[in-house]
C-alpha cells in the first residue's frame, strides 16, 4: 500500500544546517543526490538520505564563486548552469570541475548527443538597460566543453527538456509585457525552432510516456490565477488542452509540474509566495489523489529517487 506521508527539514535534520539561500534545482542521479543552492553559491553533494557527501563550490578564474542554477546527469557527469554565464561539468567521482562560457544568465539545460544545449535567459538584462535573451547555446561535451553553436529562440528561454528520440522542447518567458511565455521545439539535428501553440506555457514535464505535461497559468482581471494543465505527445503531436477538467480546484499559483516515472502520477507545485506551498498530486487519469503540504515556501518540484537502493 502506499504510504501518504510526509518528512520536512530532511536536509537540516541529517547535516545539522540549514541548506542556505535560495534553493534552485535537485537532481537525482546514480546513489547521489545534487542541490543547486543559488545565492549561496554551493551545490551541495548528498547520499539518498539527504547527508551531504561533498560541498562543492565553483569558481572563476579570479577565485570568486559562481552561482548555480539547473542541474542535469549525463553519460556519468553532472552539468550545471552558472548565472554568471558559464556552464560547467563536474566528476561524479572526484568532482573535478571543467568550465565553458555561454550566454547571459543562463537557466534550463538539456544533452542530446553528446551535446548539452543552454538557455541563455538574460534575466538580469534589463537591470541595466538591455534586452531579455533568445539564444540556446549548444555545447560539445564528449572529448572537449566548447560552444559549437547557438540557436535563436523566443525571448527570455529558461526551461529546456527532451523526449526518448531526442527532440528538445524549450519554454522562453517573454517579456512578462507584450512578448508572451511561449513552448517552442528545437530539432537537434536542423537546429530549426517552432512553436507549439499559442497558449502561454510556464512549466513543463516529461512523462516516461513521452508526453509533454504543460501548465498554463494567467490571470484574470482580478488577478486571480487561473490555471490549465495540457498533455502534448510529443511522437504524435496531438495535443490534449484539458488534462484538468477544472483547474480551480488549484487555489494558489503554480510553481512547477512534475512526472513520476514509474506510477505516471502529475504533482503540481503551487504558493502565495507568503506561506508553506501545497503540492498537489493527481493521477495519470487526472484525479486528485491528495494535497499536502511541503513544508516551504515556492515548492520547485517533486523528485523521484528511484532504481538503486
Amino acid at each position: 500500500p502506499k504510504q501518504q506521508q510526509i518528512a520536512t527539514n530532511v536536509f537540516e535534520n541529517a547535516n545539522n544546517k540549514k541548506l542556505g539561500d535560495l534553493a534552485q534545482d535537485m537532481l537525482v542521479y546514480g546513489g547521489k543526490m545534487y542541490i543547486a543552492v543559488y545565492n549561496s553559491k554551493v551545490i551541495f553533494v548528498t547520499d539518498r538520505q539527504g547527508k551531504i557527501v561533498k560541498e562543492l563550490r565553483v569558481a572563476q578564474e579570479d577565485g570568486k564563486n559562481l552561482s548555480p542554477r539547473a542541474l542535469i546527469g549525463y553519460n556519468g557527469k553532472i552539468y550545471a548552469t552558472l548565472y554568471e554565464g558559464y556552464l560547467a561539468q563536474i566528476d561524479t567521482v572526484d568532482y573535478g570541475v571543467s568550465l565553458v562560457k555561454v550566454g547571459d544568465n543562463p537557466e534550463g539545460l538539456v544533452a542530446v548527443d553528446k551535446k548539452v544545449y543552454v538557455a541563455n535567459s538574460g534575466g538580469m538584462n534589463f537591470t541595466v538597460g538591455k534586452d531579455y535573451g533568445n539564444t540556446i547555446s549548444v555545447v560539445s561535451v564528449e572529448d572537449y566543453m566548447a560552444e559549437v553553436a547557438t540557436i535563436q529562440v523566443a525571448k527570455n528561454p529558461t526551461k529546456l527538456l527532451s523526449n526518448l528520440r531526442g527532440d528538445i522542447f524549450l519554454i522562453s518567458m517573454g517579456d512578462y509585457e507584450t512578448v508572451p511565455n511561449t513552448l517552442q521545439r528545437i530539432d537537434p539535428k536542423s537546429l530549426s525552432v517552432a512553436k507549439i501553440t499559442e497558449r502561454p506555457v510556464t512549466y513543463m514535464s516529461m512523462g516516461s510516456d513521452n508526453k509533454l505535461y504543460y501548465i498554463s497559468a494567467q490571470y484574470d482581471e482580478n488577478w486571480n490565477a487561473v490555471t490549465s494543465v495540457g498533455i502534448y505527445d510529443t511522437f504524435t503531436g496531438e495535443m490534449k488542452e484539458d488534462f484538468l477538467s477544472d483547474g480551480s480546484i488549484i487555489k494558489n499559483t503554480p510553481t512547477s509540474i512534475s512526472v513520476d516515472p514509474v506510477s505516471g502520477d502529475v504533482y503540481i507545485g503551487t504558493s502565495d509566495y507568503v506561506s508553506e506551498g501545497d503540492m498537489y498530486l493527481f493521477s495519470s487519469d487526472a484525479k486528485l489523489v491528495h494535497t499536502f503540504g511541503t513544508g516551504g515556501l515556492n515548492p520547485i518540484g517533486a523528485f523521484f529517487v528511484v532504481g538503486l537502493k
